[in-house]
């Protein structure tokens, strides 16, 4: 995906709602059973829809819309800030921003007609496993 996506229109809360509906239907495909914090933001990184699951740990709630808002902010997966931290150079990402980026994996942007209209952040599962419920979100968008 390349970086220079350019914004579009910022997501509503009914597609915001449609983009959750699919990250919970894939965190609870059988036998899986992940409790995740779900949040949806527009394209400058505010908050627009945000859910719950039942038993999620509180933690998770701040670091889903972290994930979502570094996502919509540098318009790239969180999942590439992860990378760049396990490298020798990787420590300048502290210094980008207040707050930095979150490099942990699950945000990702949500692009339609070739513009970020937004990002969905998840928290609550392994890294992986955020990334891979978020996806499915994310992928509804086209």
């Amino acid at each position: 995906m390349p970086f220079d996506i350019p914004y579009g229109n910022s997501i509503t809360a009914d597609r915001a709602a449609e983009v959750v509906k699919a990250v919970m239907a894939e965190a609870t495909k059988s036998p899986r059973n992940w409790k995740l914090a779900i949040s949806v933001v527009d394209t400058h990184g505010e908050l627009v829809y945000f859910y719950k699951m039942d038993s999620t740990q509180h933690g998770s709630v701040a670091i889903s819309q972290n994930k979502a808002r570094t996502s919509a902010r540098y318009r790239r997966p969180t999942q590439i800030f992860n990378n760049a931290m396990q490298t020798p150079a990787g420590g300048y990402l502290i210094t980008l921003d207040s707050p930095p980026p979150t490099a942990s994996p699950g945000g990702f942007p949500l692009v339609e007609g070739g513009k970020i209209i937004g990002a969905v952040g998840c928290s609550g599962a392994t890294g992986d496993q955020d990334a891979v419920a978020c996806k499915a979100g994310a992928e509804t968008i086209k």
